[in-house]
């Protein structure tokens, strides 16, 4: 299953932009007409509706997926859906049509945002859940277990508009990505795995300097990354492919929206500290010196597939995500995680402002819900432990079987399909979807995703899960009033704009030093204290709802 690469899109190209993702806003006059008239409060009540959901093209009709077929033996047999399938790269669109007129079905999965739910919310075409809750009792025993995500899920006025989605995989999102190195090249030199960024960099100037493959051609690279689109901003997984994890070396990571907590739970930048210009100017002097890819911020991810997967080894040091991804399964065992750096200050390695609560709002009702017990008893099997398990990644009997402790391990690849996630594609509504998949159960109900498992032991080599998944952190899906979200829209690109230019800059052409108190000032003008302030004040809610 090529779930890696589909959790990296998921997290960069969806989640990232759901705070300030806009649409066309549902016009008072039409809202007026939209009045939530439930008529039915029987969860057994005969029921239909109709239900909005994006399609991947390799999908089946919903009708038609072993999942559906599979799910409907174990749901009430009242709800009638009605499946309105859009296809992904369209449905955003439609979408916003369907707000701006009120044109509403009674449900909408995975196509919705927390932008889209707060821009309308006042319009009241969206239906508060939280009194439905208690009768849920596969979603209730999951906030049981997880508390804090009944305060994720809960908007600035206190109601809870949707149901999220979950999937807990030991904080893969949540780190900062890996640092390898080439073992056949320090093996050939005769040289241990470094332990302090002194010995990385005198490790990669012993790797540019010599012919270490053999070719007669200098081409060595010392340190590799696909940066060209490593974008800071709310939500923003960059530091796999960039050098957040570096300023750790002198004493604070910078995060992938260049935030972070002090010990009062006040939040600051972490591209405006010392350490950050301290790390500016360490890699500035190695990036001089040759030892970082020149190519670095034009380099996207096929780019570096390339530079890794070339038939001739160049690449010494990389940071990456997957390792298996970028170098492919011929070389990618030869790449060995880097356990985390010493430094003058600190160390090297920490945590993203990322929560494995992907989507507050994966499954939302509209105020059309005529019947909405009936829909939230037939939506609350989801949560399940092995229906989530089957709903996010495919269908027992098909995707899985039970091995003999009852835990759900992969089946045999079917349909003439080369890949589990092409299954997965096939046969359910895949991700983005109302299901919790807890770390409890991996191991108990499911085994842990095979592709996922070589990442998971360079986390565990590296340190990440003893040193850094319990950091404190200000999560990717807080909710934001319409207002605040609009003027952060008008904010971030400024800020994160004047970040992300001068960190490349400064790291090629340096300058630095002349240019520090000019910098911070131009953040200050571009508006980050107020950016900042809006966040604290969605994160204070935040922990206030957990009280």
């Amino acid at each position: 299953m090529k779930l890696t690469q589909w959790t990296k899109a998921f997290v960069i190209g969806c989640v990232s932009v759901s705070l300030l993702a806009g649409c066309a806003e549902s016009s008072p006059a039409n809202s007026n007409n939209q009045t939530n008239e439930v008529e039915s409060t029987d969860p057994n009540a005969p029921t239909s509706i109709t239900i909005v959901r994006g399609k991947d093209p390799r999908n089946l009709p919903v009708e038609e997926m072993l999942w559906f077929k599979k799910y409907s033996e174990v749901t009430p047999t009242n709800v009638k859906i009605k499946w309105e399938e859009i296809p992904n790269e369209s449905v955003d669109e439609k979408v916003n049509l369907m707000l701006a007129g009120n044109n509403l079905p009674d449900a909408f999965l995975g196509t919705m945002s927390i932008g889209k739910v707060m821009k309308n919310v006042k319009s009241g075409i969206f239906l508060p859940i939280e009194d439905y809750i208690d009768d849920m009792p596969y979603f209730s025993k999951v906030l049981e277990k997880r508390p804090e995500y009944r305060a994720l899920i809960t908007a600035p006025d206190g109601h809870i508009y949707g149901l999220p989605y979950i999937e807990e995989m030991f904080g893969l999102i949540t780190n900062q990505g890996i640092l390898s190195i080439y073992k056949p090249w320090l093996d050939k030199l005769n040289l241990p795995v470094p332990t302090t960024i002194d010995e990385y960099r005198d490790t990669l100037k012993k790797f540019v300097e010599n012919d270490m493959n053999g070719n007669g051609i200098k081409d060595e690279i010392g340190l590799a990354l696909a940066n060209k689109n490593a974008n800071s901003g709310i939500g923003s997984w960059r530091n796999n492919a960039d050098f957040g994890q570096f300023f750790g070396l002198w004493g604070q990571v910078d995060r992938g929206d260049s935030m972070d907590l002090d010990s009062n739970g006040k939040i600051f930048n972490t591209a405006s500290t010392e350490a950050y210009k301290s790390g500016i100017q360490y890699l500035h002097e190695m990036y001089k010196e040759g030892l970082i890819d020149p190519e670095f911020s034009i380099t996207d991810g096929p780019k570096l597939q390339a530079k890794l997967r070339n038939e001739v080894v160049t690449v010494g040091s990389v940071v990456h995500f997957s390792v298996l991804d970028v170098a492919g399964e011929k070389v990618a065992h030869d790449y060995v995680p880097v356990p985390y750096l010493k430094g003058p200050g600190g160390e090297y390695g920490g945590r993203e402002n990322l929560v494995e609560m992907h989507n507050p709002l994966s499954f939302v009702l509209t105020t059309k819900t005529k019947n909405p017990a009936a829909v939230l008893a037939w939506v609350d099997k989801m949560y399940d432990p092995e229906w989530s398990v089957q709903t996010n990644w495919g269908p027992l009997g098909y995707q899985y079987k039970k091995n003999e402790k009852g835990v759900m391990v992969f089946d045999t690849l079917k349909d003439g399909l080369d890949t589990y996630n092409d299954m997965r594609a096939r046969n359910t509504i895949q991700g983005n979807t109302p299901v919790a998949i807890l770390t409890d159960y991996y191991d108990t109900v499911v085994e842990y995703p095979q592709d996922a498992q070589d990442i998971l032991n360079d986390m565990k080599a590296v340190g990440y899960l003893d040193k850094h998944f319990n950091d404190p952190f200000i999560p990717h899906t807080l909710f934001y009033e319409a207002e605040t979200a609009d003027k952060m829209a008008l904010l971030s690109p400024q800020v994160y704009g004047l970040i992300d230019t001068n960190r490349r800059k400064w790291i090629i052409d340096g300058g630095i030093e002349k240019e520090w108190d000019a910098y911070k000032k131009e953040l200050e003008k571009a508006g980050l204290p107020e950016f900042i302030g809006y966040v604290q004040e969605a994160y204070d809610r935040y922990i206030a709802n957990q009280k």
